[in-house]
């Protein structure tokens, strides 16, 4: 709930109640992710320096999500008229949170699951999750409750409520029910530096990166304009919780048919499938005229959109599971929590980077979120930004991961010497 309102709502918003402008929201948003370095590499190297009583990750667990609800809170609930530095410094607070919360988070769900086929279900499950947090989020403006189906102030004051209900209650299930991560022995060096220097040797982790960053743009540019496109030009205020709706729902729908499509193709050749399909249903959206004439074929073109990139979310971290066993065997240390911080900083980068150059591209083309009329340009250089920008970044993702090598043979070869090595380290 919290990350989709961050990446989806929270920038339009900004401009259209608070009342920044176009050019300081993208500002803001290329600014944190300098941030962002430090916060998720740091997350990563203290959860794997961690010794605790309960383990390297569950700690990290507690401490993330203190800070991030409370920076949460305050980035969705801004005074009106409030200043381009409140929303600087609640973005970079919010990141923080979420370094600290969702990198040893993720980098304890592969270790929770060795082989090729059980990391890919356990992180379905977490897509899964994800999935169902956003449709309540977008379902929440629905609610009789309030006035209208918009994202008001209001509405997002009950979203906070929400969000500090859930976390009351699934943090510590985490902490309770779910196993520690497994034992190791090898050493955890530094991380920046290691990262560094498993990058220039490892060639899978080379592929991860660069269709991992290049899809994270992709998705930063779309879904920041997502609140633009959808209420301010094709007129559609009252019904963006149903195309949320619409969106996290396919998602959620597909998830079933793309782990058979992983247990027949392998994790890499599916999300590049997927990658494949959802780049081809944003341009059609560029034909659809403004007005409610147009919302059943938009929502039509949201749905497939949605079913088809619900595999990105399964074998993105899968995927990185398995470099990171291939990392292990390679060079002897554990990077769990270093790979899967730059993981994170990979999705927070797409996320405000891509929403920065969004938002910059929009002030280049003269495009007013708050204006009703908008002249040739403004419209080309909103589709532009919105949906084809993203179709041909996705386009440069899918040529890197078709490429990548490690497959369920490979793994499972990783997975027996690693498994013989534990054994002999262990005498």
């Amino acid at each position: 709930m919290m990350i989709y309102a961050a990446g989806v709502i929270v920038p339009g918003f900004y401009g259209t109640f608070v009342g920044l402008s176009a050019a300081s929201i993208g500002l803001v948003l290329l600014v944190t992710r300098l941030s962002d370095v430090v916060f998720d590499f740091g997350a990563g190297a203290l959860s794997d320096a961690t010794r605790s009583p309960i383990g390297r990750r569950k700690p990290w667990l507690i401490a993330g999500a203190v800070v991030l609800y409370i920076a949460f809170a305050a980035l969705v609930m801004p005074e009106q008229g409030a200043s381009v530095a409140y929303f600087l410094w609640a973005s970079m607070a919010f990141f923080l949170g979420w370094s600290l919360f969702s990198v040893p988070y993720d980098a304890w769900g592969s270790e929770l699951a060795g082989d090729y086929q059980t990391r890919a279900t356990l992180f379905t499950y977490r897509a899964g999750a994800g999935y169902v947090g956003s449709l309540v989020f977008s379902l929440i403006p629905a609610l009789p409750i309030f006035r209208s189906t918009e994202y008001s102030p209001e509405v997002l004051i009950f979203i906070v409520w929400t969000v500090a209900i859930l976390l009351l209650v699934t943090v510590p299930l985490a902490l309770f029910l779910v196993p520690r991560e497994r034992q190791t022995t090898l050493r955890q060096p530094a991380a920046l530096r290691s990262f560094v220097t498993a990058l220039r040797r490892n060639r899978p982790l080379q592929i991860y990166i660069g269709s991992a960053t290049l899809n994270g743009l992709s998705d930063g540019v779309f879904s920041a304009l997502v609140f633009i496109y959808q209420a301010s030009y094709m007129g559609f205020g009252r019904w963006i919780w149903l195309v949320l709706v619409v969106y996290v729902g396919a998602n959620f729908l597909a998830l079933p048919l793309w782990t058979r499509v992983i247990a027949r193709i392998g994790k890499h050749r599916a999300w590049a499938a997927g990658l494949f399909l959802t780049a081809l249903c944003y341009p059609p959206m560029a034909l659809l005229p403004p007005g409610e004439a147009s919302l059943i074929p938009m929502l039509v073109l949201v749905a497939l959109a949605g079913a088809t990139y619900s595999i990105a979310n399964v074998a993105s971290p899968a995927v990185l599971g398995d470099v990171v066993d291939y990392e292990m065997l390679r060079s002897g240390s554990g990077k769990a929590g270093t790979f899967f911080a730059v993981q994170a900083l990979i999705n927070k980068f797409g996320i405000a980077f891509g929403a920065g150059l969004a938002f910059m591209l929009l002030g280049a083309f003269g495009y007013d979120p708050g204006s009703h009329t908008h002249n040739a340009l403004a419209v080309f250089g909103l589709q532009a930004s919105h949906l084809y920008l993203p179709s041909l970044l996705k386009f440069g993702a899918i040529a890197l991961i078709w490429r990548f090598p490690l497959d369920a043979r490979a793994l499972s070869t990783i997975r027996r010497r690693l498994d013989g090595l534990a054994l002999v380290a262990a005498r």
